[in-house]
This record gives C-alpha cells, sequence and structure tokens, in this order.
C-alpha cells in the first residue's frame, strides 16, 4: 500500500461527501492490487488516508474493532463492507440513494410553476 503521503495515495476531501463513494472505490482497486484481503487491515488502510480527526471518528465506529455481530446465529466480526456502510451513514450526501437527476428537477419544476 502506499504511504499516507505519497501523491498518488487516495483522499477524500470532508467538505465534499458526495465523493466518498469514489474514495472508497479507489482503495478497493488498491487492495486489489496488493492482495489485502483481510477485513481489518481494510478498514486500518481506510483510515490512514484521512484527516487524523475523520480517522478517529471511523475508528471509534463499533464495526470498526473486534465487535462481533450475531448472523445465522453464528457469531463473527464486523466485515469491511459493513464498516464501510457504516461510515457513509455518518455522511449526508454519501449515499448514492440520495441523489437526484434530471428527470427529478424537472418534476420538481413543474410542481412549482403548474
Amino acid at each position: 500500500m502506499l504511504p499516507c503521503n505519497d501523491t498518488t495515495a487516495p483522499k477524500w476531501d470532508e467538505s465534499r461527501p458526495r465523493e466518498l463513494p469514489q474514495y472508497f472505490k479507489e482503495l478497493e482497486y488498491l487492495f486489489a492490487d496488493c492482495g489485502i484481503a483481510d477485513n481489518m487491515e481494510k478498514k486500518e488502510y481506510a483510515a490512514q488516508y484521512v484527516s487524523y480527526d475523520t480517522a478517529e471518528t471511523w475508528l471509534g465506529l463499533p464495526e470498526f474493532g473486534n465487535n462481533i455481530t450475531i448472523s445465522n446465529n453464528a457469531p463473527h466480526p464486523y466485515t469491511y463492507q459493513e464498516w464501510k456502510v457504516a461510515v457513509l451513514k455518518l455522511y449526508p450526501g454519501a449515499d448514492a440513494s440520495t441523489r437526484y437527476n434530471l428527470g427529478n428537477l424537472e418534476r420538481l419544476v413543474n410542481q412549482t410553476f403548474n
């Protein structure tokens, strides 16, 4: 994996929450290139490339550590994907389901002026 100060390392600007999914996508390309499959390693690397305050928030989520979730009556640690979902929920606008398209805008304009 790249050092956090490398110019080609993934970056995310906290003032642009919509870009957070792209940050994770870039990380996941790196994970694949570097052969990283371990959930805990992925979580640690994801927090390495953001600001200290952001990393502290992400690392404080219950889904980060060795906390256990019960699935199919069998306990297991939270996965990277479960943690990523929890991180995305922290940032309104980062979830793709909240994005609008041109059709939404046209309906809004029509409702406003009709």
